[in-house]
């Protein structure tokens, strides 16, 4: 491949596929109910995971762009490492909700820096150009990454349900080590106007850009249900239509990241082609229609809803980087980046909490089907807040002339 010619380009590319190979994604709901807990239990464990995202993403970011990106990524993986291995010790629901705050400090200290780090590399290298097609294939590495590893995951905790977070801690090891080879920092000369480096001023700048607080709004409302179901109740759900066991259902999270790899690959082509609203319109197309195919059919036609499902997961990251990071000044470009974290995580800890309990109290598919009306009176909310917004900047611009 031409992005292998350049170094940084192919050891991110490496990073990607490394840390993708993810082998809990397939199991992580299984090993918690194996555990003992409940579907409650785990909403309380989620809701804790993401207020600690609300509460680290922020200093992270700052540290991030202060100290270094990769320096944040590597103390990331290590925090992540340590944890995995600890997670297969624990027993009570309050022990996976402290160590799951824990996790998503490595996580913290991991998100937006490397997507920064790249963006105002090739910024830098007058490359800027081909930062869609890096994202489309990098992104498209991770998710066929995620299909192996969901099947070496599958496979494993079919024999001891601790095997797949012993592996994952290897495996972020070694993206640990390929990360230490990459090229020093960089800072892009900027023809945004700069802010000064503080830890809030990644939250100042999205309420101040109309661009950016939208997309945020977008991804806080929609994704944060989403990370809550694909962690708690999809795998079970999958498992429900009774079409195969555990260590066919790896395969079959294999073929839909597979299925996820091809979505994103061609991210860099629809960009060409639609409108930033008009790929936010397809991603919320997709996940309300899986969501109602879920909650109505059975056997294969439940299941192809599911896969339905997952396709909208490629277009989160897509718009973020693609539409988002040319709208960020480099020098607080991480701390951005996290502080769009910070409002999907706050909306998340809600939402886990809510959707808990409503999948602990009704049926799986009525709470789908509420699931379903929730997306609706979402991306209502997006139309109204996409119209209202515009009208305010016409009245602006008349004033102004």
């Amino acid at each position: 491949m031409k992005y292998f010619k350049d170094k940084t380009l192919f050891l991110y590319t490496l990073y990607r596929f490394v840390y993708g190979l993810y082998p809990i994604n397939v199991i992580i709901a299984l090993f918690f109910l194996a555990k003992g807990l409940n579907y409650a239990d785990i909403a309380v464990v989620f809701g804790v995971f993401s207020v600690a995202g609300f509460l680290f993403e922020i200093p992270t970011g700052f540290f991030g762009d202060k100290f270094g990106r990769k320096a944040s990524v590597i103390v990331g993986l290590l925090t992540m490492t340590i944890t995995s291995i600890i997670w297969t010790q624990l027993e009570t629901t309050m022990q996976f909700a402290f160590y799951a705050a824990v996790w998503m400090l490595g996580i913290s200290f991991i998100s937006g820096s490397l997507e920064a780090y790249i963006y105002d590399y090739l910024k830098d290298q007058k490359k800027l150009k081909i930062y869609d097609e890096i994202i489309s294939f990098s992104g498209s590495v991770n998710y066929f990454a995620a299909g192996i590893g969901s099947i070496i995951g599958a496979y494993l905790f079919s024999i001891n349900y601790n095997y797949p977070y012993y592996l994952l801690a290897t495996f972020f090891c070694i993206s640990a080590v390929i990360i230490s080879f990459m090229k020093s920092e960089v800072k892009a000369s900027e023809s945004i106007a700069e802010e000064e480096l503080s830890v809030f001023a990644g939250l100042k700048h999205i309420f101040y850009s109309k661009e950016l607080l939208f997309i945020t709004l977008f991804i806080s409302l929609l994704y944060g249900f989403h990370s809550y179901y694909i962690h708690s109740v999809d795998k079970p759900y999958i498992l429900s239509l009774e079409l195969f066991d555990v260590k066919w259902l790896g395969v079959f999270v294999s073929m839909v990241y597979l299925l996820q790899a091809l979505v994103v690959s061609q991210f860099a082509k629809l960009k060409k082609h639609l409108s930033e609203f008009q790929l936010i319109s397809m991603s919320w197309f997709i996940y309300i229609v899986g969501l109602l195919g879920m909650s109505k059919l059975f056997g294969i036609l439940g299941l192809l809803s599911s896969m339905i499902f997952y396709l909208s997961a490629p277009f989160k990251d897509a718009i973020i980087n693609s539409f988002g990071q040319k709208h960020i000044p480099s020098k607080i470009r991480a701390t951005t980046l996290s502080s769009i974290k910070v409002y999907e995580s706050l909306v998340a800890s809600v939402l886990a909490v809510i959707a808990g309990y409503v999948f602990d109290i009704f049926e799986l598919r009525t709470a789908l089907l509420i699931a379903a009306g929730y997306i609706l009176g979402v991306f209502i909310f997006i139309l109204l807040y996409k119209k209202v917004r515009n009208v305010r900047l016409e009245k602006k611009e008349a004033l102004i002339q």
